[in-house]
């Protein structure tokens, strides 16, 4: 047989060839066959992993549900149309199996239903009355059909149950309609099931939430640590070098030394002041407003502040870079101060050339130092190991822009590019 002569033949070769399974060309017989043979190993797989789906036992929250479903669809049987002893007692025993699940923690599957619905259907087809209890095996359907991960096993219970409840009305001679009955059992099902994916877009809607939250502590962690790492390393730097001032003129100079050393004091309290702050953003309230921080108007004032402290630093700084505000503004300060803190801790003779410009939408800021170099084995291998370089690159990398850094041929090189967004243009009402 040719399948691709017929018309079914090249329905079923357009659909396999769409999912991938054969190959998208005129075929013969040997090719639809093993087509055919793929195709059912990706049925056979996939009711394989559906039967072995986990299903969740019933919660405890669910007993009061459930005994009141069981008191009341047993109590309106036997009140609407009365049945016989026994057939009341199987109904009795039919609607404490209901509850169990929820008791015990079982998993709502064909045990259970089984053991509400054989008792049910004996039951109301015995003599064709208590149809009402029928909502029994209703309820049983619902439970399975959300609490089973298997869609095929929760099909194959309410398939079992529509023929029960079938077998009931032919056993009681037409005493009830038991259509209505076999499509409450079907709308339980499409009820459940719908329960069932709503329950997994709650977890794993939770899920990742914790994820993302897990990920904004995470990233709150390394904004303080950078924060405080900026504050530290430029606070001990300065200090560093101003009390290194003062220890070489204490001798000869006393008046320079006591101005070096009130510098120091007054870096230091400075510092304590924002490592203050930046502790603070750790508590759950705040209290008044804190200062705004430093931006890219404020590089003038950082190159004076280091220069005081004995750094010799040509600058040249375009007047655009200080319009520039909000987070780029920010980075772009913490990397310079981050940038003069190692020339100081690292290579404070040096001289420093110091180049900041607003080009073309990107700041460049360019600090480079000139004089003693050290090999691998001194200060460079310092720089390049330490923290620093790591939250100037992580600002970076969260605006957009990057940031280089390494030795040269007579001393260390910063270079940072970090784009701006018109927003972030806004001291003087710039584009």
């Amino acid at each position: 047989m040719i399948v691709r002569c017929s018309a079914t033949g090249r329905w079923v070769n357009a659909r396999l060839s769409d999912h991938g399974w054969i190959p998208q060309r005129p075929w013969s017989e040997d090719d639809f066959l093993a087509g055919t043979y793929c195709a059912t190993v990706n049925l056979i797989e996939s009711v394989r992993d559906d039967v072995a789906r986990r299903g969740r036992p019933v919660g405890r929250r669910e007993v009061p549900v459930l005994a009141c479903i069981a008191i009341v669809a047993v109590v309106a049987a036997q009140w609407t149309e009365p049945g016989a002893t026994i057939d009341l007692l199987a109904l009795i025993g039919a609607g404490a199996v209901l509850v169990a699940p929820a008791v015990f923690g079982w998993v709502p599957g064909e045990t259970f239903v089984a053991a509400v619905a054989v008792p049910v259907c004996l039951a109301v087809g015995h003599e064709g009355h208590l149809e009402v209890s029928l909502f029994l095996v209703v309820t049983a359907c619902l439970y399975a059909a959300w609490y089973l991960g298997s869609v095929l096993r929760a099909a194959l219970i309410v398939v079992a149950c529509s023929v029960g409840i079938l077998g009931a009305a032919l056993a009681s001679d037409g005493g009830f309609s038991w259509l209505p009955w076999v499509a409450a059992v079907v709308l339980m099902f499409v009820v459940g099931r719908t329960l069932w994916r709503q329950d997994v877009l709650v977890r794993d809607l939770e899920a990742a939430r914790s994820a993302l939250a897990d990920q904004a502590v995470a990233d709150e962690r390394r904004r303080i640590a950078r924060e405080l790492h900026d504050v530290a390393g430029h606070t001990l730097a300065a200090v560093m070098l101003h009390v290194t001032g003062a220890r070489h003129v204490l001798r000869r100079d006393p008046d320079e030394a006591e101005r070096a050393l009130l510098d120091a004091e007054a870096v230091g309290r400075a510092s304590m002041d924002q490592i203050r702050a930046t502790v603070e953003t750790l508590r759950t309230s705040e209290r008044g407003v804190d200062p705004p921080p430093p931006e890219a108007d404020r590089l003038v004032d950082l190159i004076e502040e280091y220069r005081r402290t004995g750094l010799t630093i040509d600058a040249s700084i375009d007047p655009d870079v200080a319009d520039i505000g909000g987070a780029v503004g920010l980075a772009t300060h913490r990397i310079a101060r981050e940038a003069l803190a190692n020339v100081a801790r690292h290579a404070s003779t040096n001289r420093v050339e110091f180049v900041a410009v607003f080009d073309g939408g990107v700041v460049h800021l360019e600090i480079s130092d000139h004089g003693r170099t050290v090999g691998p084995s001194g200060s460079d291998a310092v720089r390049q190991g330490g923290f620093g370089l790591v939250g100037m690159g992580e600002r970076a990398r969260s605006l957009g822009g990057c940031v280089s850094a390494g030795p040269s041929a007579d001393g260390w090189r910063v270079d940072a590019l970090l784009p701006v967004v018109g927003g972030e243009r806004s001291r003087s009402g710039g584009a």
